[in-house]
C-alpha cells in the first residue's frame, strides 16, 4: 500500500514538473497554453493509451479498444476535472468565473465545445450504423480532430 501511495506522489510531482515546463515553453515561445495543452500535453498523455488500444484491437478485441478510448477521457473528465474543481472551490466563495474574452479563454472554450460535438457525432454515427464502427468513422473523427486543431491555432493567434 505504501508503494502505491509513493507511486502516486511521484506521479503528482512529475506531472507538476511537466506542466511547469510546458508553461515555461509557452512563455518563451509565446505559444498559448491552451494550444500547448491541446497538442503537446494531450499527445504525450495519449501515446500510451493509443499504443494499448492498437495492440488490443490487433488482438481481436476491438470493442474493448473502443471502450478504453472512450472510458479514459470520461474518467479524466469526471474524476480529474471533478477533483480539480473541488480543490479550486475550497478557496473560492462564489464559484469560479469563466470569462471568454481573451484568445486563450476562447480557445479553451472552443476545445470543450469541440470535444462535446465530436463525442456526439461519434455516438450518432455509431448508433445510426447499427453499432458497427467502420473506416468512415475513423475518417470523420480524424477530420474533426484536424479541424479542431487548425481552428484552435487560428483562435489562439
Amino acid at each position: 500500500m505504501g508503494s502505491f501511495f509513493m507511486g502516486m506522489v511521484w506521479l503528482y510531482f512529475l506531472a507538476n514538473v511537466i506542466v511547469d515546463l510546458l508553461v515555461l515553453f509557452g512563455l518563451i515561445t509565446g505559444i498559448s497554453t491552451s494550444l500547448l495543452g491541446l497538442t503537446v500535453l494531450s499527445w504525450g498523455n495519449s501515446v500510451g493509451d493509443a499504443i494499448a488500444s492498437i495492440s488490443i484491437s490487433k488482438s481481436g478485441f476491438g470493442e474493448m479498444a473502443i471502450t478504453g478510448c472512450v472510458a479514459g477521457p470520461v474518467f479524466n473528465l469526471l474524476l480529474g476535472l471533478g477533483l480539480t474543481l473541488l480543490w479550486a472551490h475550497t478557496g473560492a466563495e462564489d464559484g469560479i468565473e469563466f470569462k471568454v474574452v481573451d484568445a486563450q479563454s476562447r480557445a479553451t472554450f472552443f476545445i470543450i465545445v469541440a470535444s462535446i460535438c465530436t463525442l456526439t457525432v461519434f455516438v450518432v454515427l455509431t448508433v445510426s450504423n447499427k453499432y458497427v464502427v467502420t473506416v468512415m468513422h475513423a475518417k470523420v473523427l480524424m477530420a474533426l480532430y484536424t479541424f479542431t486543431v487548425v481552428a484552435a491555432v487560428y483562435i489562439c493567434t
